[in-house]
């Protein structure tokens, strides 16, 4: 098994808490205290390459069939966050395994020949318990690019894990999340394809004032850009008392009520 797969496997999350492992890109794992995982956006292929020619630089820390979940959450429709090469390789390999996701989302999850009872469809603005999970969705400011694409507020009972998805700078689109007083933030930082920048990520950070924070959706395809000492230096500047959690592919931590700490 994969040191990551068995890594997950084996941790038990604290009461209320959550253990979580970033993927690279806009990729995380969730593992609850009564053993729920749930995959939020994990591109563990080649298929951007396959249809832009974007080129994977970082790479996946688990491979889509040592993949075991409980549930799948895409925010989006876009091929590094909707992967529809791993997507088919989870469902098949899982078949209780459930997949939620923005509208633009649900004819995809058909087009990998994901059942429709397998599905549940989300929307901006509301609330919804997916595996003892309670997951609140606002609408992100994804422009053009997608226009349903949501960010994501996740409840775990004694933590809350802010999700932006991809987004511009867009406080009031945000604020429902941000009111419900995040303790875990993880933000895009890469500032292309109408994604916060730096900077910006900073001023969203400063506003939540979350426990900690972690800057993703960077050094994946050198198109998408994103620089993480300058998120680390614009943090210093506007929200020094907020952690900054640098994370390699397949690292995680844990956030407890009490503590953050190493998984």
């Amino acid at each position: 098994m994969n040191t990551l797969a068995a890594e997950i496997n084996a941790t038990s999350a604290p009461d209320g808490g959550v253990d979580v492992w970033w993927l690279a890109q806009a990729g995380f794992v969730f593992k609850t205290a009564p053993g729920t995982v749930m995959y939020v956006d994990p591109y563990l292929s080649h298929a951007v390459e396959k249809a832009f020619g974007f080129k994977r630089l970082s790479l996946a820390p688990i491979q889509a069939d040592e993949v075991r979940a409980d549930w799948v959450v895409s925010s989006h429709e876009h091929l590094d966050h909707l992967d529809t090469d791993a997507l088919p390789i989870i469902a098949r390999n899982n078949p209780a395994c459930r997949f939620a996701g923005s509208v633009a989302c649900i004819p995809e999850y058909e087009k990998m020949g994901i059942a429709e009872s397998r599905v549940t469809l989300m929307e901006a603005g509301q609330r919804y318990s997916l595996g003892g999970v309670d997951i609140v969705t606002a609408r992100s400011d994804h422009g053009e690019l997608s226009p349903t694409s949501l960010s994501l507020l996740f409840d775990f009972g004694k933590v809350r894990v802010l999700f932006t998805g991809d987004t511009a700078l867009n406080i009031p689109w945000m604020q429902p999340l941000i009111d419900l007083k995040p303790d875990v933030f993880l933000c895009c930082i890469n500032g292309r394809f109408g994604n916060l920048n730096a900077e910006e990520a900073a001023e969203l950070t400063a506003l939540i004032s979350p426990r900690v924070v972690v800057p993703c959706h960077y050094w994946m395809f050198k198109e998408h850009n994103g620089d993480p000492e300058s998120f680390v230096q614009a943090c210093a500047r506007r929200c020094p008392d907020v952690f900054v959690r640098l994370l390699t592919p397949g690292e995680g931590f844990r956030c407890s009520k009490q503590a953050i700490e190493a998984v």
